[in-house]
């Protein structure tokens, strides 16, 4: 009788971003636990992301509804997990962890459900930046060390696809830089008119070819740059996740936003500046003294304030953040792949 599989479940639940953040630790997994298959559990857009990634045997994705609920359990419990690292440590992701049977169930260290896992963690306060902290969930499992970068590979016949993608859309001439003018919140939005004066400047001075990238749920942000600079920049259109992240790997630069597209591309290794409004790239911008990437933010009194909404209502933190310091964060990314040069 053969003996039972090694098995790890990993799960983030929510958000995009965190579940890029989170491959740093499943790579540590890998080296900590060799042999071990790995799982991973989130929702969509993210199911999507990771369902073409060769580092996991398995990706679930959580879907509403009680007969969901259930049918994702007894798949879960037939894996027989000897670990689940719970990374979103909310009701819903503790209560999974907990159905799955798993003898090693590793979370946050929260209230109630506390005690659905074998190994609540607390993370200490001097620990900030994200992935050092998701680094801790893993200690349970022999985990050590510092988290490395994210990353993500594209396949061959994806970036294929996504060549031939540019090409259709006119999208040929070099330097090629993508803008994501989308956000969850409009603390991470920044305003149309410093996209607009970008992508314009970027042609201008840099002979720059342009294309607008549009998030899930984000039309609204692409359409607004579209109505002030109509064909001055090519659009790319609303895409799965896997698609949009084959696309980033073929630019020469990407601005975007605070958030998953942002966090997408620069895994897939594209020079990418991160545009921040009210939270911290010291926690959320791993990449920074890493390569080609930068963070473009400004220092006003009331930032990081880490809300959904501006509480003083005048969002300075982005609105006074000009579009010709973005350029000067693209410049530098373009001058680092034209040389080589370590960051």
């Amino acid at each position: 009788m053969k003996p039972p599989r090694d098995r790890i479940l990993v799960t983030r639940l929510n958000f995009l971003g965190d579940v890029v953040l989170s491959l740093p630790l499943v790579d540590a997994l890998r080296d900590a636990c060799p042999g071990a298959e790995i799982d991973y559990l989130t929702r969509r857009p993210g199911t999507e992301l990771l369902a073409g990634d060769t580092r996991f045997a398995a990706v679930f994705e959580q879907r509403p509804g009680v007969l969901a609920a259930l049918r994702l359990v007894r798949a879960l419990r037939a894996r027989r997990y000897r670990a689940v690292i719970d990374l979103y440590s909310n009701p819903r992701s503790a209560w999974l962890t907990w159905s799955t049977g798993a003898p090693l169930r590793v979370g946050g260290d929260r209230r109630g459900r506390r005690h659905l896992y074998t190994h609540p963690v607390s993370v200490p306060q001097s620990i900030r930046r994200v992935t050092d902290i998701f680094m801790q969930y893993g200690a349970p499992l022999g985990v050590t060390g510092s988290a490395t970068l994210p990353s993500l590979s594209i396949r061959a016949d994806e970036r294929a696809r996504a060549d031939h993608t540019l090409e259709r859309r006119g999208a040929v001439r070099r330097p090629l830089v993508g803008v994501h003018p989308g956000g969850k919140w409009s603390v991470k939005r920044w305003p149309t008119a410093g996209f607009v004066e970008l992508i314009r400047t970027l042609s201008a001075q840099l002979g720059a070819e342009v294309i607008v990238f549009t998030g899930p749920g984000e039309v609204a942000a692409t359409e607004a740059v579209r109505a002030e600079i109509g064909d001055e920049a090519r659009y790319a259109p609303p895409m799965a996740v896997r698609e949009l992240a084959a696309m980033l790997s073929r630019l020469d630069a990407m601005v975007a936003c605070d958030g998953g597209v942002m966090h997408v591309s620069a895994a897939v290794g594209t020079p990418t500046v991160g545009v921040f409004g009210s939270s911290e790239p010291s926690v959320w911008f791993p990449y920074a003294g890493h390569g080609p990437y930068r963070a473009a933010f400004i220092d006003v009194p009331c930032r990081p304030c880490h809300r959904h909404e501006c509480p003083l209502g005048h969002t300075r933190c982005l609105n006074d953040l000009s579009a010709a310091a973005v350029l000067a964060q693209v410049r530098d990314v373009l001058a680092w792949k034209r040389s080589g040069a370590s960051a």
